[in-house]
């Protein structure tokens, strides 16, 4: 099967988030290939999915989740996939999940000097201290409830996504440096 850059895009991102929704992947796709004169409409990422789905046997579209034969949908990569299209408004330069705990996706954005995120899950660490982070790094901690627990406090260059009702975030700071 002869693919698109768009649909080999799309392949390799589903490779390293497993399974996303409908609207993160279109998000992404957009944000990598948007530019003047040529625009990833709905029209256009919905035949690319048809194409995928009818030509590759492990390629899913399943009510408004994307794919591949062994990712299921994993509330909390989902959101921070949210976190990372709300940082980056759709436009990384990057991005991995291949991390260990409590990181679930590590991103890059900007252009001219890179700023590198992670989004960590705040249940998998007993102390937000004992994240090691890289020198220019940003962690951006998510909760299962979506509120920070009472008490929290961050170190520096830390910070609490707390998620509101329709779905976006509202971010946290540390006080520190």
């Amino acid at each position: 099967m002869l693919l698109s850059v768009q649909q080999k895009y799309i392949l390799e991102t589903l490779r390293k988030l497993g399974c996303v929704r409908k609207d993160q992947l279109h998000a992404l796709v957009r944000g990598k290939f948007q530019r003047p004169g040529f625009d990833i409409s709905e029209t256009r990422m919905a035949a690319m999915l048809r194409q995928l789905r009818s030509g590759l046997g492990d390629f899913h579209v399943d009510g408004g989740f994307v794919y591949l034969v062994r990712g299921q949908p994993d509330a909390a990569r989902l959101e921070a996939i949210d976190v990372m299209l709300e940082l980056s408004e759709g436009v990384t330069q990057d991005f991995s999940t291949k991390l260990d705990s409590p990181r679930l996706l590590r991103f890059a954005l900007g252009e001219d000097k890179l700023k590198l995120f992670s989004v960590a899950m705040l249940s998998h660490v007993s102390d937000t201290q004992l994240l090691q982070r890289e020198r220019s790094e940003r962690i951006v901690w998510i909760s299962d409830g979506g509120t920070p627990p009472e008490g929290l406090t961050l170190p520096p260059k830390h910070f609490f996504a707390a998620r509101q009702t329709d779905g976006s975030h509202r971010f946290y700071g540390s006080n520190g440096p």
